[in-house]
């Protein structure tokens, strides 16, 4: 089987995140640690992922999954800010928005992963 390069470079889109986090996510903690900021690698992640996300998806379906992730995103976020007031009787924005980013780093991290593999298997 010869490797064309739309295959190599969906490998490479594939193994990107994997790389950049087993590879800076001590060194940009530790920056961020003595910043006294709470930012972790998978906060930095998520633009890069919602943009994979996006390519990925014109790769593989042929049209972009991009306004449906967007739609979700921000569901998400009305319903944890309802539960946080139903619940808490109260609405922090600071821990709103960290727990809400962290949802969309999870989210796209899955949806990211689920396209990728879709699109390799698709491929070969």
């Amino acid at each position: 089987m010869v490797l064309d390069s739309v295959f190599v470079m969906r490998i490479v889109l594939f193994l990107v995140p994997i790389l950049l986090f087993l590879l800076f996510n001590k060194k940009i903690n530790r920056h961020f640690r003595r910043q006294r900021l709470t930012l972790k690698l998978a906060d930095l992640l998520v633009p890069y992922l919602i943009v994979g996300i996006h390519i990925l998806s014109m790769l593989t379906l042929g049209l972009t999954v991009f306004p449906y992730f967007l739609i979700f995103i921000f569901s998400l976020a009305i319903v944890l800010l309802l539960y946080l007031a139903v619940k808490k009787g109260e609405i922090l924005y600071g821990k709103f928005f960290k727990s809400w980013w962290r949802f969309v780093f999870i989210s796209s991290i899955i949806t990211y992963y689920g396209l990728a593999a879709t699109s390799i298997i698709i491929s070969v």
